[in-house]
């Protein structure tokens, strides 16, 4: 078992997209076993602003024909990762350039969420899992 920091998009079905180098020790794991958790939240000082998400789910590589449009998403969130990739200043950020040809995308699929939100009150918190006829509140 492992974790791992991911930078990452996601769409409308919350569904969350990361990329990885394939022999990563975090997807080989995940290849072994796809059921993942993750966890999403900003780091703040006051106890009263503490809010994020906390995830269950599948974890599946994206098809070939999906990366491209995934890839182009995260380069709109990222867009340093654009102008890296067109031009390469340094020899770090041609380093960069050459490893980020080489991921995979990787897709997060969630069956359940929980929503902290400490402003609501202590604590506060709402979960939705994923049934047949999509997310309901728990």
């Amino acid at each position: 078992m492992s974790s791992a920091t991911v930078f990452y998009v996601s769409d409308e079905k919350l569904n969350i997209f990361f990329i990885s180098f394939p022999d990563s020790r975090h997807i080989q794991h995940i290849l072994k076993n796809a059921k993942v958790a993750a966890t999403i939240n900003e780091d703040v000082k006051d106890w009263l602003e503490i809010s994020g998400l906390q995830l269950k789910g599948k974890v599946h590589k994206v098809s070939e024909q999906d990366q491209e449009f995934v890839l182009d998403i995260y380069k709109k969130k990222f867009s340093y990762i654009e102008t890296l990739l067109r031009a390469p200043k340094t020899d770090d950020e041609r380093k960069i350039a050459d490893q980020f040809r080489a991921i995979s995308v990787y897709r997060l699929i969630p069956d359940w969420v929980r929503l902290i939100d400490n402003a609501s009150g202590f604590g506060a918190k709402r979960e939705m899992s994923l049934k047949n006829k999509g997310w309901e509140l728990s």
